[in-house]
C-alpha cells in the first residue's frame, strides 16, 4: 500500500512538471509574440521562465527516478553478476536515500531562512523568494520518497534471492 500511494505521488508529481513545461512554452510564446508584433515585451517573462525550470527539475524528480530514467554509468555495472548488482543497488539505493533526505532537511532550513529575512527577488516582479523556492524542498521530499520505496524494491528483490527466503513471505 505504502509503495503504491508514493508511486501515485511520483507519478502525480511528472504531471505537475509536465504543467510546468506547458506553463513555460506559453509565457515564452507570449513574450515572443508580443515582443515581435507589438515591441511590448512581458518584461517578467524570462523570470518566470527561470522559476518555471526550477519547478520543473525539482518536481518532476520523482518521475524520473520512478521510470528509472536519471542518468545512469552502467557500462561496468552490467558486466557484473546479478548478486553483485543487487548488492550494488542496494548500497547505491540506500546510499541516494540517505544524501536526497539531508539535501531535503537543508532545503526547508534555506526556505525558511529566505522567509525570516524578508529576502526578494531584483527582478520586475519582486516576490517574496521563498514563494518560488517552496518547490525545491516539496520536490526534493517527493524524491525523498521515492527514493525510499526504491530502497524497499531492491531491499525486496535481494531478500527474495536469498537460498533460505520464504516463499510465503508477501511482497511490500
Amino acid at each position: 500500500m505504502f509503495i503504491r500511494v508514493i508511486e501515485r505521488i511520483s507519478t502525480v508529481s511528472g504531471w505537475l512538471s509536465g504543467i510546468g513545461v506547458i506553463a513555460m512554452v506559453i509565457v515564452g510564446f507570449v513574450d515572443v509574440v508580443l515582443r515581435y508584433l507589438f515591441n511590448k515585451p512581458l518584461l517578467f517573462a524570462d523570470e518566470v521562465g527561470v522559476y518555471c525550470m526550477i519547478y520543473v527539475a525539482f518536481v518532476g524528480a520523482a518521475l524520473t527516478l520512478k521510470m528509472r530514467r536519471h542518468i545512469m554509468v552502467d557500462l561496468l555495472y552490467k558486466q557484473l553478476p546479478r548478486k553483485i548488482q543487487l548488492w550494488l543497488d542496494v548500497i547505491t539505493t540506500l546510499v541516494g536515500t540517505f544524501i536526497i533526505c539531508i539535501i531535503t532537511w537543508y532545503s526547508v532550513d534555506w526556505v525558511h531562512y529566505t522567509y525570516k529575512s524578508g529576502f526578494r527577488s531584483s527582478g520586475i516582479l519582486e516576490e517574496p523568494m521563498w514563494i518560488p523556492m517552496l518547490v525545491v524542498p516539496l520536490g526534493l521530499f517527493f524524491w525523498s520518497l521515492q527514493y525510499i520505496v526504491e530502497a524497499i524494491k531492491v531491499v525486496t528483490i535481494l531478500r527474495s534471492q536469498h537460498p533460505q527466503a520464504k516463499k510465503e513471505d508477501p511482497d511490500v
